[in-house]
């Protein structure tokens, strides 16, 4: 996983925050599958590694009772990948709504880093609720999770298995395979 976080922070650093953005987004597919291989179970181990390695980042204790409320929760995350991987989009669609209408992120210069809005009417008109995030610290919380997931899997050897199969982008001086014909 090391090479996927490490590209995301490179991303981070150089404030290409879109990459960063996908490519957080896309850890929870790739530790889920490496857990769980197999067709058609997407959705399912998405939101699974969420509850476990995601949630906790996004839970609050408010208000005099402190009440736990889920910020960020594994579903309202798993339709932030679809939005976003499939339209370019932060909004979640209505029928898939669990906590949150939609995100709306914003970059290092701006404010901070979480906020849950809500009850905001502009011209009159009532807002849907959203959370606000800085990109970077968001996709940071991701990367960290990932980081987090890879130390307590790391003598699983089923997971360890499927991590060798992992997409490894090679270089020039990497070994290649004989017979290989070059096209270019």
């Amino acid at each position: 996983m090391k090479r996927f976080t490490d590209a995301g922070r490179k991303a981070i650093k150089a404030d290409n925050l879109y990459c960063a953005l996908s490519l957080a987004l896309m850890i929870p597919d790739i530790c889920g599958s490496l857990e769980d291989p197999g067709p058609n179970k997407s959705r399912e181990r998405y939101e699974r590694w969420c509850k476990q390695w995601v949630e906790p980042k996004f839970t609050r204790s408010l208000g005099p009772n402190r009440e736990k409320m889920i910020l960020i929760s594994a579903e309202d995350c798993f339709q932030l990948r679809c939005s976003l991987v499939h339209s370019g989009s932060a909004d979640i669609a209505a029928d898939k709504q669990k906590i949150l209408s939609r995100f709306e992120f914003v970059d290092r210069t701006a404010g901070v880093h979480m906020m849950w809005v809500e009850g905001l009417t502009i011209n009159g008109v009532l807002q849907p609720n959203f959370l606000r995030l800085k990109a970077d610290l968001f996709s940071e919380d991701m990367f960290k999770s990932a980081d987090e997931w890879d130390a307590a899997t790391k003598n699983d050897a089923n997971i360890q298995r499927e991590k060798a199969k992992l997409l490894v982008i090679r270089t020039k001086g990497d070994a290649t395979l004989g017979g290989v014909i070059s096209f270019g």
